[in-house]
């Protein structure tokens, strides 16, 4: 049995428990965690903390049978004075540790001495700690979406990217805590982007800033100026709202100086933030009560209290807390639409994040219904600013400008100034939300202008394929996508590629009209399907999207003139020889990445030396069985079971990963379709 425990509890009360469970004989392992930080409420130093050595001493005199330490910085303890027995290993054997001391009797402590992500990300913002030079990016044209990199790093930074190719996998650059534990995922889709300094020339001509930012997509336009007075729709001297967002974007900083820029407006403000186990993308909500008479007689919203639902995030807005103090007849609404996963969302491919139009009719049957804002701040500040970090911010401008926050624009402004960070940044976003309420088309005017994302360049199909698709029918929609399918299949292999591919999406086609004439999903099922499937992703194509213009542009564009992007690979061939660790693979690499993608002509010969390996056998062999899946399902294709045959075909979408990932998919894969079958 293992129990989970932090550093701050331990020196507090948990090492009674250790005790406590000492003199009762029992087997347990306590993971501790030693990070230096109470996380759970908001970052203090542990009372009473001791140094590991002196921890592990303590332990050991108190009876437990043996302890460990796991850390990811093993070179640091070179030199410390440990009890004899405890030994000190790399981060990586964690799970080995585990192991391992679940066969001692008795109690157990492993110690993972690893200080806390978030509270370095807020250190680096104030200049405290350096900032690493790397950054990691995700070539989405390689990635599978299959989940792993989320599960082995548990970190909510790594988020999914919906693409022509289906959800793939995308590192959030702004909240990203550089911990790099997701390169740990089985994939080769991983890329790290290295920036230098600039040079003492570069910053003398002013470069310096521009290489600063490099995800900025032009340079940002000037804040808006000579914006109208709002009128106000709430009333102005006893107010309050309610803050719902998520942990580590700076809720209750934006708590703060609201209240700091109403004080300065002649309020009494009283507070209260709720954020007991906001860990990074937990919910967090702040109560926030004004007055001009007196200070209220309590700091918290009570049922239908609340002025103003300032939603940060829709999700936690919609929440049965977030809707707590709403009133149909009082409470106006002002949020972000910005998608933001949960932890779960981003380990568990079948569960998604509800629809924007859901959220806002679940909020809307409780505020009223003359006063929502929505925009999507992330996505406008990034466009405008090249990040999401203003997005809150983003938010204040627009409730000030709707009437809904009775504060003055010039106070929030000179509260942005107090607090110190970001100053111009902070004051520039506040102005463009003003602007969305004012002019929401002036804002997609200059958001929509920016450069949009290439659509994956393609090959002129053969003659014969283009023939054969226009014979489909359908609508456009629909053939432009079976064309854009065939040149990525003549890409993958050859010109000969896409032949059985429309043979079989061909069938299906005049089986579903069959059927149910004007219908397309089972169409548009099997193409995408069967595509996955043939196109699989060897060697050879992962050469070939390594050097994808589409797959590598974010990290060319987050190196900037003076970054460095390297590619991080475990091959299979050298991980089947003993090979531990991934591999740093630069640029120069380049002319043999290319000869590599040039020898697809040999795949699946006699001459291709990938040919052999168990998943590459797979590989070649679920192309086939599909379409002997689909003949069977077809043959007994009727109106009513064809949702159920639209499911059958969209089953190898479970087929994501690499190497053993994707075997154990397979499995689950040939199940499935056993299950689906039967309910044919």
């Amino acid at each position: 049995f293992i129990q989970n425990l932090g550093d701050g509890t331990y020196f507090h009360s948990g090492q009674l428990a250790i005790q406590a469970s000492v003199a009762a004989g029992v087997n347990i392992t306590y993971k501790l965690l030693y990070n230096d930080t109470v996380a759970m409420t908001g970052g203090q130093d542990p009372q009473g903390q001791l140094e590991v050595p002196d921890v592990c001493s303590t332990l050991l005199t108190q009876g437990v049978s043996r302890v460990l330490v796991t850390t990811d910085d093993v070179d640091g303890y070179r030199g410390v004075d440990l009890p004899d027995g405890v030994e000190v290993w790399d981060r990586s054997r964690l799970i080995e540790a585990q192991e391992v001391l679940a066969t001692v009797p008795g109690v157990t402590v492993l110690i993972h001495d690893q200080g806390c992500a978030a509270e370095a990300r807020r250190a680096r913002k104030r200049g405290l700690i350096p900032t690493p030079p790397h950054r990691i990016v995700i070539n989405h044209r390689i990635c599978e979406g299959c989940g792993d990199c989320g599960q082995v790093s548990n970190c909510l930074s790594v988020q999914p990217l919906q693409t022509e190719f289906g959800r793939k996998t995308t590192i959030d650059q702004t909240t990203c805590n550089l911990d790099y534990s997701c390169l740990e995922g089985d994939c080769p889709s991983f890329m790290t982007v290295t920036r230098s300094e600039p040079g003492r020339l570069a910053r003398w001509f002013g470069r310096g800033d521009r290489e600063a930012a490099p995800t900025a997509k032009r340079s940002t336009p000037a804040p808006p100026t000579g914006l109208a007075d709002p009128v106000l729709v709430v009333p102005a001297d006893d107010y309050a709202l309610r803050i719902t967002g998520i942990g580590g974007t700076g809720v209750v900083t934006v708590a703060q100086v609201l209240g700091t820029a109403a004080m300065l407006d002649g309020f009494h403000v009283r507070g209260l933030d709720q954020i007991g186990l906001s860990q990074k993308a937990g919910p967090v909500v702040s109560d926030v009560r004004l007055s001009r008479t007196a200070p209220t007689a309590t700091n918290r919203l009570g049922e239908g209290q609340a002025d103003l639902l300032l939603a940060f995030d829709q999700l936690v807005a919609a929440s049965d807390r977030g809707l707590l103090t709403a009133d149909p007849d009082r409470t106006t609404v002002v949020g972000s639409m910005s998608p933001t996963p949960t932890g779960r969302m981003i380990t568990h491919l079948d569960v998604g994040l509800p629809a924007h139009a859901d959220l806002a009719e679940r909020i809307g049957r409780v505020t009223r219904t003359d006063q929502h804002h929505w925009a999507d701040a992330a996505a406008i500040t990034t466009e405008v600013f090249g990040s999401s970090t203003t997005a809150n911010m983003f938010v204040i401008g627009m409730a000030v400008q709707a009437g809904c926050l009775p504060i003055s624009a010039a106070s929030l402004e000179q509260a942005i100034t107090l607090n110190g960070v970001a100053v111009e940044a902070n004051v520039a976003a506040f102005r463009w939300g003003r602007l969305q309420v004012e002019s929401p088309d002036a804002v997609a005017e200059v958001v929509g202008g920016g450069a949009t994302a290439p659509r994956p360049a393609t090959v002129e199909i053969p003659s014969e394929i283009a023939a054969r698709i226009a014979g489909v029918g359908g609508s456009q929609a629909l053939r432009d996508r079976l064309e854009f399918l065939a040149a990525e299949l003549v890409r993958w292999g050859s010109a000969r590629s896409p032949r059985s591919w429309i043979d079989t999406v061909d069938q299906a086609w005049r089986a579903e009209q069959s059927v149910s004439p004007g219908s397309e999903a089972l169409t548009a099922a099997v193409a995408d399907n069967l595509f996955k499937l043939t196109a699989y992703k060897d060697e050879y194509e992962v050469a070939r999207l390594m050097l994808d213009p589409d797959g590598i542009g974010e990290a060319q564009e987050l190196a900037g003139t003076r970054g460095k992007v390297a590619w991080k690979l475990h091959p299979p061939m050298l991980r089947a020889l003993g090979m531990q660790r991934k591999l740093t693979i630069g640029t120069w690499a380049t002319p043999g990445i290319r000869a590599l993608a040039a020898g697809k002509r040999v795949r699946g010969t006699i001459a291709d030396p990938f040919r052999w390996a168990e998943v590459r056998r797979v590989e070649r062999k679920l192309p086939g069985e599909y379409r002997k899946t689909l003949d069977r399902a077809l043959t007994n294709l009727t109106e009513a079971n064809l949702p159920v045959v639209v499911e059958l075909a969209s089953l190898p979408d479970m087929v994501r990963g690499y190497e053993d990932i994707k075997l154990g998919n397979v499995e689950r894969y040939r199940a499935a379709i056993t299950d689906v079958e039967a309910r044919i």
